[in-house]
């Protein structure tokens, strides 16, 4: 008599295969030079985007932003014809993107389906190369503070990577985000220091009676604007409160005097703590207003004095700690934003682009707050704070997309289970037809 053979092997789809994501997520993010800076990873999801857009069949859910990234691109175009960008600056603009919708793309649609431990596999993976490129090719500031400027980042996707696949309770998670936020701290990175608290708050709080109106009214019409007003007020809370403590880091004891200069003169600036270090913003905004259709062109140049401004508001604000200090030396126009590099690029149709991003986002998030992992809790606010405050490198166009890439995924996922679910709780089969449609 034949012995059957039997094996709890799961298919490749539905399989964890955490050494392949891992490895992958860590060959993705290793950076190389083609025309510019771009990741293996977009290199990768460029060829799986466009082997899918080919049979012009496009996910219905990434469709508006396949709109809004042809808009940029257009828009982007004009704006090098009018400001006589030369030929590789202008491609360079064009294609950054295309590149970023690629990058979405490519991971929202393989990440949808099968086991969710796959994507934590694949984000952990993602921070070896920045470490290893902090201890082996280390900036000039990484040198001084390599916790702000080079581990920081990638310890923390770590951590939430981590977090999100235990499914780690509620006093665990944010005991780790206060400890990393109270390190940040140190270490002279307020920004993260703070997004790690307001992640943990909001972790906390996914069941609430307040998160779960939020989750209602963004389905509904101007839903979306009220959230932005309600997270520029928290915000605003969270830079006065970080402002009252600051004014008297004098007081903390083990800040270095460099930094204890620094915190005191931008605590009493009239823009507080969170906001008196990025004078880019104030000189981006002006730049914006003078050119507001279409912008100044693929990496912009300054035509009108906004690096001198800039270095004026610096010294202003306390970037300076002497009366010499290292000027901005430049002949692009300082952003150090995703939203104000792309308005100050090709105009108002940047801002569109990007304030359309966020606010999917927070429309996927609050949709389905009560089931998102820790990841999401604490990337979702950084995400926006990088938007609003941080400048659109390679680094941060390659993080940026995972993270909405990995966001798209996971909501699609959500909503799969709860249509299998749903057939379940009402006692009824669901049909192969509507199995088929739905995967």
């Amino acid at each position: 008599m034949r012995q059957l053979y039997t094996t709890s092997r799961r298919p490749w789809a539905e399989g964890d295969h955490a050494i392949f994501y891992f490895a992958l997520g860590a060959i993705s993010a290793i950076r190389v030079v083609m025309l510019g800076e771009i990741s293996i990873g977009e290199l990768l999801a460029l060829l799986v985007t466009a082997y899918h857009l080919a049979s012009f069949k496009v996910d219905r859910k990434l469709a508006p932003l396949l709109a809004l990234t042809l808009m940029w691109c257009v828009a982007q175009t004009l704006s090098d014809i009018q400001n006589h960008s030369d030929l590789v600056t202008s491609l360079k603009g064009v294609l950054a993107p295309l590149v970023f919708f690629g990058t979405v793309y490519a991971i929202a649609i393989h990440f949808n389906h099968g086991q969710e431990r796959r994507i934590w596999y694949f984000l952990a993976g993602t921070t070896m190369f920045q470490m290893y490129d902090t201890l082996a090719n280390p900036v000039e500031a990484a040198l001084l503070n390599p916790w702000k400027w080079g581990f920081a980042t990638p310890l923390l996707v770590l951590l939430l990577a981590y977090l999100s696949a235990r499914r780690a309770g509620k006093v665990f998670t944010a005991c780790c985000l206060l400890a990393f936020s109270a390190m940040s701290i140190v270490f002279d990175f307020r920004s993260l220091a703070a997004m790690s608290v307001l992640g943990a708050i909001v972790f906390l709080s996914r069941n609430s009676v307040f998160m779960h109106k939020l989750g209602k009214l963004v389905r509904k019409a101007g839903g979306v604007l009220l959230i932005f007003a309600v997270l520029a007020f928290v915000i605003f809370i969270l830079n006065m409160v970080f402002t009252l403590v600051f004014a008297h880091s004098a007081d903390f004891g083990f800040l270095s005097p460099e930094a204890v200069h620094k915190y005191t003169v931008q605590a009493n600036s009239e823009y507080g703590i969170l906001f008196g270090g990025r004078s880019e913003v104030v000189i981006s905004v002006k730049a914006f207003l003078d050119a507001p259709l279409l912008g100044h062109g693929s990496w912009a140049v300054d035509r009108h004095g906004y690096v001198d401004e800039y270095n004026r508001l610096t010294h202003q604000m306390g970037m300076a700690l002497t009366d010499k200090f290292d000027e901005l030396e430049t002949t692009m126009i300082p952003t150090h934003s995703y939203l104000m590099g792309a308005m100050v690029w090709c105009g108002i149709a940047g801002g569109i682009f990007w304030l359309s991003v966020v606010g999917g986002c927070l429309r996927m998030f609050l949709a389905q707050v009560r089931q998102m992992p820790v990841y999401f809790c604490v990337a979702l606010p950084q995400f926006i704070w990088d938007v609003f405050f941080s400048p659109f490198g390679a680094a941060n166009r390659w993080q940026a997309a995972v993270f909405v890439g990995v966001m798209f995924a996971f909501s699609a996922m959500q909503q799969h289970r709860v249509r299998l679910r749903a057939p379940a709780e009402t006692g009824t089969r669901p049909s192969r037809f509507k199995l088929a449609r739905s995967v």
